[in-house]
């Protein structure tokens, strides 16, 4: 019995929950074709018109250019005549302004040409009633147009006014004189460099009237085409370098091993890291090399001892001169260490 009411209430929440979301279908394809809300206080009025020129159901109407309704049908009109019937929803609050003394005609929503309906609002007149019929007059094809033209027109009047009064980059080279001087010295230098480029001498006269160099760009063209061909099939250092996976995969490794090298020199890990980054050791190093830097200067100046054998002839040769005596007393030995060595034993 549990299982079986459990499932009757899913179901009861299911079917609540469709028919919700077709009721909101429907309320969205009826705003979405009807253009207003269903629950708005509205009513209809009709137009004759001979020509509607593609209007359609759905196309926005305007009172006095607000929209307040929406087109509803577009028939021909059934007594005939040739006359085509424009039927229109229209929201209440206007219904004081659009009297017998209103036309219908049709109007733009802009250059691509989409079609309105507007109604001219008037407070002469009886009220139209629900269902009421409106005179309809001859569509203005440049009403549009006009009124398109005549906000660019009012845009380039802004942009006349403010050239007018020197502002922005056009109305400061028109007031300032300086400017405008500048302008005009940049113009005649580019012009100057165009008559170079452009003549016989040129780089661009060159081009088109030298066939030598004509030809050498030609063969540099080449030439370029044949190395991205290599490099395209594999050949080459570039082109194994393009291919070869492991190659790139070798050398992906070696960036990232440089980039943890980098990273261990900039957070001062290691002997070089130390170096950059710790100033007493740069400190010791910079004093050593000062020092080594004095001890050289003396051993050039001649001063100390290692100085003097360098820079003391004499010396030199006392030392070169007792070093060949020492070889030589050595050589005696190794031939007769007999005579060198004497062993004298004594017994008590």
């Amino acid at each position: 019995m549990e299982k079986k009411a459990l499932t009757w209430t899913e179901l009861r929440v299911g079917l609540v929950v469709i028919a919700s979301l077709v009721i909101l279908a429907i309320t969205i394809l009826y705003i979405g074709s009807t253009g207003g809300s269903p629950w708005a206080a509205t009513y209809h009025v009709k137009a004759l018109m001979s020509d509607v020129n593609g209007l359609k159901p759905g196309a926005p109407v305007r009172v006095g250019g607000v929209e307040v309704g929406t087109v509803t049908k577009v028939d021909f009109a059934p007594e005939g005549g040739g006359m085509i019937e424009v039927e229109m929803r229209l929201d209440r609050r206007v219904r004081s302004r659009v009297t017998t003394q209103s036309t219908v005609s049709l109007g733009a929503l802009g250059l691509l040409g989409e079609k309105a309906v507007d109604i001219t609002p008037s407070s002469k007149g009886v009220a139209i009633e629900d269902g009421g019929l409106l005179a309809g007059v001859a569509e203005d094809p440049f009403k549009g147009l006009l009124s398109d033209a005549s906000d660019s027109t009012t845009h380039l009047k802004k942009i006349l006014s403010r050239m007018d009064a020197g502002e922005g980059t056009i109305g400061k080279a028109l007031r300032d004189e300086e400017l405008y001087a500048r302008m005009v010295d940049v113009s005649l230098r580019l012009q100057h460099v165009m008559d170079k480029l452009e003549s016989p001498g040129g780089p661009l006269g060159r081009l088109v009237n030298d066939q030598e160099m004509s030809r050498q760009l030609a063969s540099a063209v080449k030439g370029i085409d044949s190395i991205v061909a290599r490099v395209d099939e594999g050949k080459g250092n570039l082109g194994i370098l393009s291919k070869d996976e492991e190659l790139a995969q070798g050398l992906k490794s070696l960036t990232g091993s440089l980039n943890d090298i980098a990273g261990q020199l900039k957070r001062g890990q290691g002997s070089a890291g130390r170096l950059l980054n710790d100033d007493a050791l740069y400190k010791k190093i910079d004093g050593l090399s000062s020092r080594l830097d004095t001890l050289v200067s003396k051993v050039e100046k001649g001063e100390g001892t290692a100085g003097r054998m360098l820079q003391d002839p004499a010396l030199y040769e006392n030392l070169n001169a007792a070093m060949k005596e020492l070889r030589a007393l050595i050589g005696d030995i190794r031939k007769d260490p007999r005579r060198y060595l004497r062993v004298k034993l004594s017994v008590f």
